[in-house]
């Protein structure tokens, strides 16, 4: 043999096997198995990041609800029933018992999960803030829940009653009127002589969802607020007997409970978002006569 030649192979010989690329079927199938799908709204501090309002607008994130607080549709039947006058322990789920609303409470109330999230209304003329005692869960679906009753129950200024027109100062009358009454549908005495943010609602007291509505957002803001959301404030009706039963007994029992307690106070989850609330005095919840 000579330098240069090529060695005999015999002709039925198979060519040598070409270098094999890695094997990523396995791994390509643990992420496209629904084995291993993992529900963006589950509960624990496994599951993605917690991200401020800032960066979310800086990464133009795009925010999920959790269709637990969405509004109801003919599609979606899991979903929260609650009159917003009544304590959150008559909030409850139509998927599950008729009974104080627990599964779920902990879950994230968005997705990606947030540390903090505004809400603002059509019904009402305040911004409520809403923000994540746990940094590394997020704003949860109770805590929005909570914060939305703890702001309602607090009281309304002077100088915002007196700023709306005379026909809405007469709508929020009748409606604190009736608020403190006997009948079934509200929670009565109870509530005080004071004039609190839930009589602002009037007949739209039912809890109606939270849902992004850019556009109202920018028209009562002026701007498009990242995490900010629309509350939808939907009309009551008269609870059955049933109904009315079931809720009194739930109001009473959260209030012997509260009562249990007199050293503790509940921890707010909302804050003000007008700074001169606080500084005036007791409202009128006198009538006005129409100017």
């Amino acid at each position: 043999m000579y330098a240069g030649h090529t060695p005999w192979v015999h002709p039925t010989a198979p060519p040598p096997a070409p270098p094999q690329p890695p094997d990523t079927a396995r791994a390509n199938f643990r992420w496209t198995s629904s084995a291993d799908h993992i529900d963006h709204f589950a509960e624990g501090p496994h599951y993605g990041p917690v991200l401020e309002p800032f960066l979310v607008r800086a990464v133009s994130a795009t925010i999920s609800i959790n269709p637990l607080l969405s509004p109801p549709t003919d599609s979606h039947e899991d979903y929260l029933r609650w009159n917003m006058i009544f304590p959150t322990s008559t909030c409850y789920r139509t998927t599950g018992p008729k009974r104080s609303w627990i599964k779920g409470r902990e879950a994230p109330a968005t997705f990606p999960r947030l540390s903090h999230i505004r809400i603002i209304s059509r019904s009402f003329p305040w911004m409520i803030s809403v923000k994540a005692r746990r940094q590394n869960i997020g704003v949860t679906c109770g805590e929005v829940i909570e914060a939305i009753s703890s702001y309602f129950y607090g009281d309304v200024a002077k100088k915002e009653y007196e700023g709306v027109t005379t026909r809405r100062r007469r709508e929020i009358w009748q409606a604190y009127q009736y608020n403190r009454s006997t009948d079934s549908n509200v929670p009565g005495g109870h509530l005080g002589e004071q004039l609190r943010r839930l009589d602002w609602l009037c007949s739209n007291s039912r809890w109606g969802g939270l849902v992004r509505n850019d556009e109202f957002i920018k028209e009562a803001c002026g701007d498009v607020l990242p995490c900010t959301f629309e509350l939808k404030c939907i009309p009551s009706y008269p609870l059955s007997p049933e109904e009315a039963s079931e809720q009194q007994r739930i109001a009473r029992h959260a209030e012997n409970r509260s009562r249990s307690r007199p050293n503790s106070r509940p921890r707010s989850m909302a804050s003000r978002s007008n700074s001169r609330e606080g500084r005036d005095t007791e409202t009128t919840t006198e009538e006005e006569s129409e100017e």
